[in-house]
C-alpha cells in the first residue's frame, strides 16, 4: 500500500514537473508573440499581421485558461498609442497574463513571460546609452531564475556597451530564439 502511494506521489510529481516545463516554454512564447503583436499594433501594422501573432498563441492561452484582452484603442498620435500599449504590456492587461501564469504555473514561468515582454520592448525603447532600465531588469530576472548566461548575456552586454539599435535588436532576436530552443529542449 505504501509503495503504491509513493509511486502515485512520484508519478504526480513527475507530471507536475512536466507541466511546469511546458508552462515555462509556453510563457516565453506567449510573452514574445504578445509583445511583438503589441508593438506591431502600436506602429499601425496591418490587423491581419497582428491577429496572426495573437492567433499563434491562442491555443496556449486557452490550454492555460488565460484570456488575452484586446490592446487599448489607438490614440490620437502614434506616441500616445505606443505609451498605451507599453502600459498594457508592463502594468495593465498584458502584465496580468504574466501574473496569472505565475499564480497557476509558478514564479519561474511568470518571470519568463516578463523577461520575454520586456526584452522585446528594447526593440522600441532602446537608444545607445539609454535602455529605460530594461537591461538591468533582464539581468536580474534571468539570474533570479537561473537562466543560463549564454542565452541572455549578449543583450545585456550590448546594452551596457551602448551598442547600436540594430545590434541590440539582433541580440534580442537571438536571445528569443535561443531561450525558446533551450526551453523547448527541456520539454520531453
Amino acid at each position: 500500500m505504501l509503495a503504491a502511494a509513493l509511486l502515485l506521489l512520484l508519478g504526480t510529481s513527475a507530471a507536475r514537473a512536466e507541466e511546469s516545463t511546458v508552462a515555462k516554454a509556453a510563457a516565453w512564447r506567449i510573452g514574445d508573440h504578445l509583445s511583438l503583436a503589441g508593438l506591431l499594433y502600436a506602429q499601425g501594422g496591418e490587423e491581419g499581421n497582428v491577429e496572426e501573432l495573437l492567433s499563434s498563441i491562442r491555443p496556449l492561452t486557452e490550454a492555460m485558461q488565460i484570456e488575452i484582452k484586446p490592446f487599448p484603442p489607438r490614440a490620437a498620435t502614434p506616441v500616445e498609442t505606443y505609451a498605451a500599449v507599453i502600459e498594457y504590456l508592463i502594468k495593465g492587461d498584458g502584465a496580468e497574463i504574466g501574473r496569472q501564469i505565475a499564480q497557476k504555473f509558478g514564479n519561474e514561468a511568470g518571470t519568463l513571460f516578463e523577461i520575454s515582454v520586456k526584452s522585446n520592448l528594447l526593440i522600441l525603447l532602446y537608444e545607445p546609452g539609454e535602455d529605460q532600465g530594461i537591461g538591468g531588469v533582464i539581468q536580474s530576472r534571468c539570474t533570479e531564475i537561473g537562466l543560463p548566461n549564454n542565452l541572455w548575456l549578449d543583450v545585456v552586454t550590448a546594452v551596457n556597451g551602448k551598442a547600436s539599435k540594430d545590434e541590440v535588436k539582433s541580440a534580442v532576436f537571438k536571445m528569443h530564439d535561443d531561450v525558446a530552443t533551450y526551453l523547448g529542449g527541456q520539454v520531453q
